[in-house]
Formats: C-alpha cells, sequence, structure tokens
C-alpha cells in the first residue's frame, strides 16, 4: 500500500490515502489522474501495463489498485 501512496504522490494527489474508496465514482480522481498513474506504474515496474487492466474498477481504491497490480505484473 506504500507503494500505491507514493504513485499517487507523483501525480500530485497525496492527499489521497489507503482508507478512501470510490476514488473515481465520487471523483476524487479522473480519466487523466488514471493515465498520470498508469504512467508512473509503467516507469516503476519499467513494462506496459495491458489495456485490459485500464478499467474504472481497477482504480476505485488503493485494494482493487493493488489487486490490479499483482494480476497485471506478474
Amino acid at each position: 500500500m506504500k507503494e500505491i501512496k507514493e504513485l499517487f504522490n507523483k501525480i500530485g494527489k497525496s492527499d489521497i490515502d489507503e482508507s478512501m474508496t470510490n476514488l473515481l465514482s465520487d471523483g476524487i480522481i479522473d480519466s487523466m489522474d488514471i493515465m498520470a498513474l498508469v504512467v508512473e506504474i509503467e516507469k516503476l515496474y519499467k513494462k506496459p501495463l495491458k489495456s485490459k487492466f485500464i478499467i474504472n474498477e481497477n482504480f476505485e481504491s488503493f485494494e482493487s489498485i493493488c489487486k490490479m497490480l499483482d494480476e497485471a505484473m506478474q
């Protein structure tokens, strides 16, 4: 979860923490933030994030992002 917090810090969203849910559906982040997160994820893991993982549900909470990364970066 610390890693995900750092991703949010890098895109200028340091006010977001792991207790927050419904990040996208409540308007806390938007599509531009998702694309910025994808860029930071790809830099961190040094590999592209497949488009099948870039769906709204995967960016609703720290837990959903973590789960997506576990599956996507195997």
